[in-house]
């Protein structure tokens, strides 16, 4: 531990517990979160990478549509780091690499790229605009502090000029959820919400959904579902070719 606390830099150790709050992120939204440029992000995550901090894989894409980035998971060497970071042992962190390896074959690691894209994305417009995304928890935490009938995919609290903190939960819809279902989730929300300590925060819960035509049926569907549900369209991030340097 003594000899890889040595390599490591608070960044480092940063990304380390990113990963392991979000579960994944990709090459460039950790180069969004904490680095200038994609060659400086690309040789540090390398470093990591060889000193088992991180771990990495590529998803296969259709034919002709070039190359999957990186996507980083946690790896044994950061689960230490991690454990320290958090006063834990290694033990009470509930992680093990081979299931958190799991999640390159998961039908759902599109759906947590394209929630940690919105608060990656999120992040940095608000820096530009003089505030700052100043928390954000993953799933791993709301699935603790939301122990329910609802868990949304995650839990931000945003800080603009002259406004006061904005806390959201947002729910991410690919398409494949009926308006039944999402009926159901808005009453118990409504149900749920009033029994946490977000209670006194008047959080805004925040449907992201990915077409205009589903943000119509979406609204239809929430009306008379007893909480304020904002429908947004996300479209997610856009697949390009990236590789490391």
């Amino acid at each position: 531990m003594l000899r890889l606390a040595s390599h490591l830099t608070e960044r480092d150790r940063h990304i380390a517990k990113d990963c392991f709050e979000y579960r994944v992120l990709t090459t460039s939204q950790i180069t969004r979160l904490y680095f200038t440029g994609s060659r400086t992000a690309s040789a540090r995550l390398d470093v990591l990478y060889r000193l088992r901090v991180l771990d990495r894989f590529r998803p296969s894409v259709p034919m002709g549509e070039g190359t999957a980035p990186y996507h980083w998971i946690l790896d044994e060497a950061g689960a230490l780091i991690v454990a320290g970071h958090l006063g834990r042992d290694r033990s009470e962190l509930g992680w093990q690499h081979s299931v958190a390896a799991s999640i390159a074959t998961s039908q759902n690691l599109a759906h947590h790229v394209e929630v940690n894209e919105f608060f990656t994305r999120l992040a940095i417009e608000a820096n530009a605009a003089g505030g700052a995304l100043s928390e954000w928890y993953g799933e791993r935490t709301c699935h603790h502090l939301f122990s329910g009938k609802v868990v949304p995919d995650g839990w931000g609290v945003l800080t603009l000029p002259d406004r006061g903190p904005l806390h959201f939960l947002v729910e991410l819809d690919r398409g494949s959820e009926t308006s039944s279902r999402l009926r159901k989730k808005a009453e118990d929300y409504a149900e749920f919400l009033p029994r946490t300590s977000l209670k006194d925060l008047h959080p805004l819960v925040l449907l992201l959904v990915p077409s205009a035509r589903r943000a119509q049926t979406a609204t239809a569907a929430l009306a008379n579902g007893g909480v304020s549900i904002a429908v947004s369209v996300w479209r997610g991030p856009a697949r390009a070719p990236c590789s490391l340097s």
